[in-house]
């Protein structure tokens, strides 16, 4: 793993895999980068959950989730465009074998629940 500019992650391919990197040791959601334009991009969270119309719809989906157990599917067929434009943001970004072991990590903890 590796921490690049802006600039740097815009000039990434599409398929690049990172999670942005605030201050300190912080880490947001595992992506996936798609196209870059200009100065934004799309992207896709990896643990999204279900579609949603609007943040507002997210927000009750989430109190659902925890204030009454509901269960939404993952959903990793949308794209979001960023649209934040902040120059100051730094992002982490994952190489192959990273991503090789988050793959052998998850695919263990699966092998764990089905016993």
């Amino acid at each position: 793993m590796k921490i690049v500019n802006r600039k740097t992650f815009l000039e990434l391919p599409s398929g690049t895999i990172y999670s942005e990197h605030y201050s300190g040791d912080g880490f947001n959601n595992l992506s996936i980068k798609y196209e870059t334009w200009g100065n934004d991009w799309i992207y896709m969270d990896i643990n999204d959950f279900d579609d949603c119309e609007n943040s507002g719809e997210r927000y009750e989906k989430i109190d659902k989730m925890r204030d009454e157990g509901a269960e939404y599917p993952l959903n990793l067929d949308t794209t979001s465009r960023d649209g934040l434009f902040e120059d100051e943001q730094m992002f982490a970004i994952y190489d192959e074998n990273d991503v090789n072991k988050i793959i052998e990590v998850l695919t263990q903890a699966v092998t764990k629940m089905k016993r």
